[in-house]
């Protein structure tokens, strides 16, 4: 039988036998700085001292910008400079360790639909990307654009016509997140007039998020058009390149503060279904801005149903007549309309003070 004095000679036998000095440890007996080179007696010294060295964040760029998620979608050939990183010590695409950029470039110009996984970082952090690659076809898009303008060149379109425009496109599949994104803006535009059985006025803002997202990469006539149409419905009035639809172009300069000037169409291809707030503040309130008196844009605000307006829209109609007040000399409407939009985040810097 075993007893507790063969054990503890047992122990002492193979402590000998490891050939360690008596005052031996295996704990260190002291701590370096993982970032430069001061020593410490003890773990939690060394963690509150590295407290003070900011970490350096690994990052990877797409065209100038910092790629933020974990996701990269990419729609059109790269070229030259498009990839950059910082901070970044290691790189792996696809399991294969000890990567570059220009491995990663080589990488993405070898394939024309696919996705790569990347991973990537410092010793301080690693960060983890999926690369999405679909090439848009040029033919494609154009047949996109196509059945677009065959099923919305009207002035209204149903949840049917919407549903024959994604059975006419969806053959085209380099184009799937374009298609995605036209789909729904047109539904965004259904729930802001409430004309959906299944989405609520309220979701309006989140599809036109959701359209942004995915046409985002895209550069045609049309989608330019969409996001112009948003940019007017989140009043985000800055300076535009060409977006092809006159009317908001001349609506956006005129919000800006500047001289409504009556749009001027030049062989202009592009035609965009609107809400109905925006087309009214286009046809109907800025096209007769010159001619109708205040009390004739407030007669015909207050015949809308509130129920479709957005706080957007409805600062927009405050400005409006806040302009036509101004024109007229009304103080007492200058004065009505400045305590309105003094609040608002986009138009108080254009009302002047009081």
């Amino acid at each position: 039988m075993p007893t507790i004095g063969w054990i503890e000679e047992t122990g002492l036998d193979r402590y000998w036998e490891t050939g360690s000095p008596l005052d031996y440890s295996s704990v260190p007996d002291s701590y370096p700085c993982r970032h430069c080179e001061l020593i410490f007696d003890s773990i939690a010294q060394r963690e509150r001292h590295e407290v003070v060295h900011p970490i350096q964040n690994p990052t990877l760029y797409f065209q100038d910008r910092d790629i933020a998620g974990k996701q990269l979608r990419i729609i059109a050939p790269l070229k030259p400079g498009d990839l950059g990183a910082r901070n970044v010590d290691a790189l792996t695409i696809n399991g294969a360790e000890n990567q570059s950029v220009d491995d990663l470039f080589e990488c993405i110009q070898a394939v024309q639909k696919g996705y790569i996984d990347v991973s990537y970082g410092s010793s301080a952090l690693q960060k983890n990307l999926k690369i999405e690659v679909c090439i848009a076809d040029k033919q494609e898009l154009h047949k996109v654009d196509q059945a677009f303008a065959l099923h919305f060149s009207k002035d209204d379109f149903t949840s049917s016509d919407i549903a024959a425009f994604i059975d006419n496109v969806k053959q085209y599949s380099t184009v799937i997140e374009y298609t995605n994104g036209l789909v729904r803006y047109l539904h965004g535009v259904m729930a802001k007039d409430r004309r959906s059985d299944s989405m609520p006025f309220e979701d309006f803002d989140t599809r036109f998020n959701q359209a942004v997202q995915s046409l985002q990469d895209y550069r045609t006539g049309l989608c330019m058009g969409v996001r112009a149409v948003i940019r007017f419905n989140r009043n985000d009035f800055s300076s535009l390149q060409g977006c092809g639809l006159p009317e908001i172009e001349a609506a956006m300069q005129f919000f800006r503060g500047e001289p409504y000037t009556v749009p001027v169409h030049v062989g202009s291809s592009v035609r965009v279904p609107v809400d109905f707030s925006t087309e009214f503040i286009l046809k109907e309130l800025l096209d007769s801005f010159q001619q109708a008196s205040l009390q004739d844009m407030e007669q015909q605000i207050a015949a809308l149903s509130a129920n479709n307006l957005s706080l957007q829209d409805r600062s927009k109609f405050d400005y409006i007549c806040y302009r036509k007040a101004v024109a007229q000399d009304d103080v007492s409407a200058i004065d009505k309309y400045r305590k309105k939009l003094k609040i608002d985040d986009v138009f108080h810097t254009l009302i002047g003070e009081q």
